[in-house]
């Protein structure tokens, strides 16, 4: 804003105070609530596209959606990711939050995943991070490949690359068929 306009804003305000102050029975307009009361769903799904491909499939049992802050805070939550030719990895646990502008989500409370046939984690909670389409879990993560099981301090799974890291102390033991 120029010099000049903030002068004659400033002159303007002084004189609505001036004018106001003998008006017998004004009353200030209250302002709007400050929030939207929250949304409860039952038989939730979500989704989400990139391009005309769907990338990401959400299901809730129950689902709170914040209005003002665009999160959704879920029961009994499953996520579904679509993997061209690659097969589905799917992520579960009991509860979850997801930022809807975002798509980036938590999962805490017993994480159980899948990706290929034969191969499951679980972990006490996970992090999806849309923008680089990467599951991050700093807690203890335990993988089981056919009759392979690793147990690691967490991981990094990048879904594009179908890249999985484990991170901190690794252990493995191979279990009989």
């Amino acid at each position: 804003m120029r010099r000049g306009g903030r002068i004659a804003a400033a002159s303007l305000c002084a004189v609505c105070l001036g004018c106001s102050a003998g008006l017998e029975g004004f009353e200030p307009r209250r302002s709007a609530p400050q929030g939207l009361p929250p949304a409860e769903l039952e038989g939730v799904t979500f989704e989400a596209y990139r391009g005309e491909q769907r990338e990401l499939s959400v299901t809730a049992q129950r689902a709170t959606i914040d209005l003002v802050t665009r999160v959704a805070d879920l029961e009994r939550v499953t996520f579904r990711f679509s993997e061209d030719n690659r097969g589905q990895i799917e992520v579960a646990a009991p509860t979850g939050e997801l930022k809807l502008d975002q798509d980036d989500f938590v999962l805490s409370g017993g994480v159980l995943g899948s990706a290929q046939a034969g191969e499951r984690f679980s972990t006490e909670t996970v992090r999806y991070f849309a923008a680089r389409r990467e599951l991050v879990s700093s807690t203890p993560v335990e993988l089981q490949r056919t009759n392979l099981v690793l147990r690691a301090d967490g991981m990094n799974l990048g879904l594009d690359e179908r890249r999985l890291r484990l991170v901190g102390k690794v252990e493995a033991r191979v279990v009989p068929r």
